[in-house]
């Protein structure tokens, strides 16, 4: 039996993030030729052995094939119009990058957050200041263990969200903690799941239009039978009067916000392979 459960790798998820980039960053360099992994993972892009870049992917040689191709990298561009701005000494080309891996069970968003900050990488643009300052080091095996454990620790969390409280959307408690947020209708079947590093944020987000709320949309769609409009190009939108009606299916829902420090990507991945959610379209396939 390991040692470790849900709610331990929750409180010690800095320790755990901790050896898992030391890890990452104790890899032999490559380039995207001799990387094997199919699957999960995390990769870090450094220049001259100094880091500039750390990311996840489901499909790690998939995603990495991205970032060195110029037209679809995240990085490279980052780099470039940092580099366009005297930041940089000199222009470098996208094959003097090396690449470290390691295939990732669970917690592969957080390795992501936690390496903006504590490495630090200048090329990342998103998903800053998401975790506190933390000394990178070989945490005993740490991570190996947990790593070793997800399904376990998967079916742990599974229990404890589904035993959250539930409340009514416009009277739940609003946070600001990464994590998960589950959605009821008013049969008490489970028909959403969400994850955010600001669940409660994503919760006022869902509250109003619908343009950024894909939740708004499937309830509209799916649900209520309406059809987005299109502006510019972008098919996000409904009239007034529906917008007010998903607003009013809303109303009939509950939702718990659940706080997760390390796993939110895969517990939700699991959650939705596992209840099919009807409003859920990623993950919720074979």
């Amino acid at each position: 039996m390991s040692k470790y459960s849900w709610d331990i790798i929750q409180k010690q998820s800095d320790e755990i993030l901790s050896c898992g980039l030391n890890k990452l960053k104790t890899q032999q360099f490559c380039d995207t030729s001799t990387v094997n992994e199919k699957g999960f993972g995390n990769y870090l892009i450094s220049l001259d052995k100094v880091p500039f870049y750390v990311g996840e992917g489901k499909e790690l040689i998939k995603r990495l094939k991205q970032q060195f191709k110029p037209a679809t990298s995240t990085f490279y561009k980052n780099f470039e119009k940092l580099n366009s701005t005297n930041q940089f000494v000199k222009s470098t080309t996208i094959d003097k990058f090396k690449i470290q891996f390691i295939s990732t069970n669970i917690g592969r968003k957080e390795v992501e957050e936690f390496g903006i900050v504590n490495l630090p990488t200048k090329l990342n643009g998103f998903q800053l200041a998401k975790r506190k300052n933390f000394v990178i080091a070989d945490q005993k095996g740490l991570w190996n263990a947990v790593q070793e454990n997800f399904e376990k620790l998967l079916e742990e969390g599974e229990i404890k969200v589904l035993k959250s409280t539930f409340a009514s959307w416009f009277d739940t408690k609003i946070i600001s903690s990464a994590g998960l947020y589950l959605v009821k209708d008013k049969s008490d079947k489970l028909i959403y799941i969400g994850e955010s590093s600001d669940i409660g944020e994503r919760i006022k987000t869902h509250s109003g239009r619908t343009y950024f709320s894909a939740l708004r949309r499937h309830i509209g769609t799916d649900i209520l039978g309406f059809e987005l409009l299109e502006i510019k190009g972008k098919k996000r939108y409904f009239s007034e009067m529906e917008d007010r009606k998903v607003t009013e299916f809303l109303k009939t829902c509950k939702v718990t916000l659940f706080p997760v420090a390390f796993g939110r990507y895969e517990l939700e991945e699991y959650l939705i392979k596992k209840h099919r959610p009807l409003l859920n379209r990623k993950d919720n396939k074979d």
